[in-house]
């Protein structure tokens, strides 16, 4: 890869007075991200409505330049150095943006999360079979690249205003190159987004609500006896404030707990 990255590493308040392993959760956009999932999941598992996790985020540093910032993420999610979607929306975001950063990153980021990087931290902590992916508008897109070119990297998706049609409807080709050939997907996928999202011309562009609906309604119809999926659209919220609202039900959907509550 191009760049190094940060990891930030948060274990569960049990994880130092006992020997068990836990599921894993990893989060993309860690300097955006990182925080605000493990403060919410901690609380969630506080009043006893999600499992304890490892929370692992990776991403460009704090310090990044936003310039340089929205390089970095371009070229980690999408696998295409084309990214925008195809059609008059792509043609429209270029002419949104001062520059257009290119992508093709994708297969080296994914490679580097689960054949590098997790083996790396799995001999010093304490980590289970069950992996999860967290993912915000391009890193959305990223989850859906994760999920249907290497499923079986992770068991859990979440993915908040992600812009499925990203690198001209690759996902799309993926989708259906997957379903001649599979008839079972063993995934639990979480999919959100603002409804305020398509009054923002740029976000309407990028196709964040019409891809993420399309994806959910083709998944759904593909009766995959083994996929859970989820998807929600949030009234009244935007690109940005629809990420807690995704967290908070994205987490309680794909980490329940399971032992009895106490009290």
């Amino acid at each position: 890869m191009p760049w190094p990255h940060d990891v930030h590493i948060a274990l569960p308040p049990s994880y130092e007075h006992g020997d068990r392993s836990y599921p894993v959760l990893w989060v993309t956009d860690a300097s955006l991200s990182f925080a605000l999932t493990v403060g919410l999941m901690n609380w969630l598992h506080t009043v006893q409505e999600i499992a304890e996790l490892i929370v692992i985020g990776i991403g460009a540093p704090d310090e990044s330049d936003p310039a340089e910032f929205g390089a970095r993420r371009t070229h980690d999610f999408y696998p295409r150095p084309k990214w925008v979607n195809a059609g008059p929306g792509g043609a429209r975001m270029e002419a949104l943006s001062d520059e257009t950063p290119t992508g093709g990153g994708a297969d080296a980021f994914l490679s580097f999360l689960v054949d590098e990087l997790r083996p790396r931290l799995a001999s010093e902590f304490r980590f289970d079979d069950h992996h999860g992916l967290v993912g915000f508008s391009g890193g959305g897109h990223f989850v859906g690249f994760a999920l249907l070119s290497r499923p079986a990297a992770f068991d859990r998706y979440l993915a908040s205003s992600p812009a499925l049609s990203g690198c001209e409807d690759l996902l799309f080709t993926l989708e259906a190159e997957y379903a001649t050939t599979h008839d079972d997907l063993a995934a639990k996928v979480f999919l959100g987004a603002g409804e305020a999202e398509l009054s923002d011309p740029y976000l309407a562009a990028a196709d964040i609500l019409g891809s993420m609906t399309r994806m959910a309604q083709l998944l759904r119809l593909r009766n995959y006896p083994s996929l859970e999926l989820t998807s929600r659209l949030y009234p009244r919220q935007t690109h940005g404030s629809a990420l807690p609202y995704a967290l908070n039900e994205g987490l309680r959907t794909l980490y329940p707990l399971t032992t009895p509550r106490i009290g």
